[in-house]
């Protein structure tokens, strides 16, 4: 049998796809250029799977055809997660899982999955000190540092699942830390950096040795923000705390400089001026790059490792989710060359509908 022709049709809803693929199909059949039992078309929606089907087997109808539309029974026409879960199904020894996998149901799926990050050990680096990772408690909506590392995560998670993550197929780390660093720019001496804003704190508190707050805070937010930068001020004289703090440095940057109904000393605007000036440095600082390094490999890792315990969970059950449908059916048919060959074998057209909706995966 020779083969089918390469045929793309680009088209909006409702202009006419549907029906195009349906002549195609048909007149491909009359031709003897494909079987109908021998027909892949996948699609979306199990409504659009139904309709396509029986637009085809209504055209061969209408074309006398009653046997190949009896045929067209046995056709992959099917969403991509029905397609995958039949190959599953039909190739379970080969792809290890169960003759008859049981979906998860959604709650099913949030209990493993949250099993499996209470498991994990590869997130310490960030829960052990969820300030610093930019984690903090959010009032609105009501969420706790936990939660929003936690909503993290879970994204992460998603995406490793929809970029077709595994442990045989490691594409999870392309260009993370490249594209941080393309992003972020170019760097300097982060150790002068510091040095720097240190001398010019201290040297603003030599003179200052005080709080503003008291004498100049005229309004109430000028006063909190006097007092604000007089604790700050006073934590950066410690060079420590300027290496791993960056919020540290992004609160210097805005100290106030003016006031109502008060003159400010002088000096003291040109002072705070010179620690303005080096915290604005933050940009250049190697720093916030390697602790973004940190954030998104760590991150990273833990997804890693929850898909890894998830996905044991599931082998143990005998269960699959949505995702596994497309994620285990398409590595078997990258590992498996006999599963490949075999399916090819069975296959005279593959129809790909909506494929503008496709994912990587």
């Amino acid at each position: 049998m020779s083969l089918a022709p390469l045929r793309i049709v680009p088209a909006g809803a409702g202009s006419g796809k549907t029906y195009s693929i349906q002549e195609l199909l048909g007149q491909w059949i009359v031709d003897g250029l494909v079987a109908p039992e021998r027909i892949v078309a996948v699609t979306f929606t199990e409504a659009a799977a139904a309709e396509l089907r029986e637009r085809i087997r209504a055209k061969l109808l209408e074309l006398g055809r009653l046997e190949d539309a009896i045929k067209l029974d046995q056709a992959y026409i099917t969403t991509i997660h029905g397609f995958g879960l039949r190959l599953l199904t039909e190739f379970a020894f080969d792809s290890g899982l169960s003759p008859k996998p049981r979906l998860l149901n959604e709650d099913e799926e949030n209990t493993l999955i949250s099993l499996a990050l209470a498991r994990t050990e590869k997130a310490d680096v960030i829960t052990s000190n969820l300030n610093r990772f930019g984690y903090n408690f959010q009032f609105t909506p009501t969420k706790s540092a936990e939660e929003m590392f936690r909503a993290d995560l879970l994204k992460v998670v998603k995406q490793l699942r929809a970029a077709g993550w595994s442990e045989s197929n490691d594409i999870s780390s392309l260009y993370a830390s490249e594209l941080i660093a393309e992003v972020y720019g170019l760097t300097t001496d982060g150790n002068k950096l510091t040095e720097n804003l240190v001398s010019a704190v201290k040297k603003l508190l030599s003179k200052f040795s005080l709080s503003m707050a008291d004498d100049f805070g005229t309004t109430k937010a000028s006063k909190e923000d006097f007092t604000r930068d007089y604790k700050n001020l006073r934590l950066a004289v410690h060079e420590s705390a300027l290496k791993t703090n960056w919020k540290l440095w992004t609160e210097l940057r805005k100290l106030r400089l003016k006031t109502t109904k008060a003159k400010i000393p002088d000096g003291y605007v040109e002072m705070a001026t010179a620690v303005i000036e080096a915290a604005d440095e933050l940009p250049h600082h190697p720093g916030p790059r390697e602790h973004a390094n940190t954030h998104i490999n760590t991150l990273v890792s833990a997804g890693k490792d929850v898909l890894v315990q998830y996905a044991k969970s599931k082998l143990e059950a005998g269960l699959v989710d949505y995702s596994d449908m497309i994620a285990l059916a398409g590595e078997m048919l990258r590992n498996r060359k006999e599963v490949l060959d075999t399916l090819v074998s069975r296959i005279d057209c593959l129809v790909v509908d909506e494929f503008q909706d496709t994912n990587p995966l």
